[in-house]
């Protein structure tokens, strides 16, 4: 008896692991399905799962330069106004065995010649980054607006093209809505929040939000 509930365990975490596995791959497909769903009703295109190599130099983002088991899922893409749209669930893993964490997050990424964007990177600002700004972690702060200062961290090689972008909108506009993510270089800009997938039924408004954060940089240049 005693050699059997060691067995017994042993099927029932298999069991478990099986029945989480199939609720999961259920829910994959409930989505995408619901996905393409939203597609369709904006007369837009739709890629269930997109190739890495879908938007251009990825590689040069952040957000896309991290992790391992990279993939782009439920890619709905069109046109706005003088914009390539995409909408998109990016799912990346850091870290191996028990040890390793899986982040999803919807994004939606604009392409335009109306941008000419230097490269950055614009992140929420948390205690390890606070930390390490304080031994010369590069955070491109503005003394004028404490608030944006404190709240996110912004990167990028050209500081004062960076400081140039960055105009009065903008930095008010991520001052009173925080928590965003935001890479953008040359005529390519990306917006998220880490770990956020937006429901099927709001890609819409979505892709609205994105276009309104994307006027306000294009409209710099």
């Amino acid at each position: 008896m005693a050699v059997l509930i060691p067995i017994l365990i042993f099927a029932v975490i298999i069991i478990f692991v099986v029945l989480v596995g199939l609720y999961m791959k259920k829910k994959a497909k409930e989505r995408m399905l619901a996905m393409q769903l939203a597609a369709q009703q904006m007369n837009w295109g739709f890629l269930p799962n997109a190739a890495m190599n879908a938007i251009p130099y990825l590689e040069q983002f952040q957000l896309f330069g991290r992790g391992h088991s990279k993939k782009i899922l439920n890619m709905i893409y069109g046109q706005m106004n003088d914009a390539r749209v995409s909408l998109f669930d990016y799912v990346f893993t850091v870290g191996y065995g028990r040890n390793q964490q899986t982040f999803y997050q919807s994004v939606v990424y604009f392409e335009s010649p109306r941008l000419a964007l230097p490269s950055f990177t614009l992140s929420p600002e948390g205690l390890f980054t606070k930390l390490a700004t304080a031994f010369g972690y590069q955070d491109i702060d503005f003394e004028q607006y404490p608030t944006f200062s404190k709240k996110y961290l912004l990167r990028g090689p050209d500081e004062q093209a960076i400081r140039q972008a960055f105009n009065n909108q903008i930095i008010a506009y991520y001052e009173s809505n925080q928590g965003l993510h935001t890479d953008g270089g040359g005529n390519q800009i990306f917006f998220y929040r880490q770990n956020y997938r937006v429901p099927p039924t709001e890609v819409r408004s979505f892709v609205d939000w994105g276009m309104g954060l994307y006027n306000l940089f294009q409209r710099r240049w």
